[in-house]
């Protein structure tokens, strides 16, 4: 049995939420909404409109554009300054070299979502990705997972995910596959856990130091 591990990359692999957050509060200043950054940062990891729709469902599709024109506007601007997740590059290495099957599964479009993962120095210990062009709907949709899980070649029972939101836990868990979570995406261990993780670690860095003691460790030995 092919065994893997499906990776989010914001928060997750690279410091971007609060970037993400700064852009999408502007956005919605612009257009003469108010909203608090922390709602917007607990919608982070949802697609652009559906993170829209979540904080602000009453917007019209003129003013969900132009929200998300703004946010894109101000934040894609930044991405060189975007630096990974301690450790990110490393775990990707240390899992694909010691034969699991490593998946990245975002809600960003294709052409960000293969910068971010270059940020991290280990693209090629990357085997798939899905990206927002690959699905119709977001996490905490089960259909990015399952569209990973297609894309590698894994079975459920033969993958754990690893994210940083409560919208990847809530995804994982719709399509039946376990979720360890990190806290670099700046949500609680309660929040997560609360969400379905089985474990969360502060980052890549200290899932990396306890791996054979994580729930990844059972793919590694099974």
């Amino acid at each position: 049995m092919r065994r893997g591990v499906i990776f989010d990359i914001d928060g997750t692999l690279v410091d971007t939420n609060y970037l993400h957050v700064a852009a999408w509060w502007e956005g919605f200043r612009r257009q003469g909404r108010d909203v608090l950054m922390v709602d917007i940062h607990g919608a982070i990891g949802r697609a652009d409109r559906d993170l829209i729709d979540y904080l602000l469902p009453d917007a019209t599709e003129e003013e969900a554009q132009a929200i998300a024109d703004t946010h894109a506007e101000l934040y894609k601007p930044r991405l060189d300054e975007v630096r990974p997740v301690p450790g990110a590059g490393e775990l990707l290495r240390t899992l694909a070299d010691r034969g699991l099957v490593v998946v990245a599964a975002t809600s960003a479009p294709e052409d960000e979502a293969e910068r971010l993962i270059g940020v991290t120095g280990a693209k090629d210990a990357v085997s798939a990705m899905v990206h927002a062009g690959d699905v119709e709907k977001s996490k905490p949709h089960p259909q990015p997972i399952q569209q990973a899980l297609d894309k590698a070649g894994l079975p459920s029972e033969g993958a754990i995910m690893l994210g940083d939101t409560v919208w990847d836990g809530l995804a994982a868990r719709s399509a039946k596959v376990g979720i360890v979570a990190v806290r670099s995406g700046g949500i609680d261990s309660a929040s997560l856990l609360e969400a379905g993780a089985e474990a969360v670690y502060k980052d890549c860095r200290d899932l990396l130091q306890h791996l054979d003691e994580s729930p990844i460790a059972r793919l590694l030995r099974d």
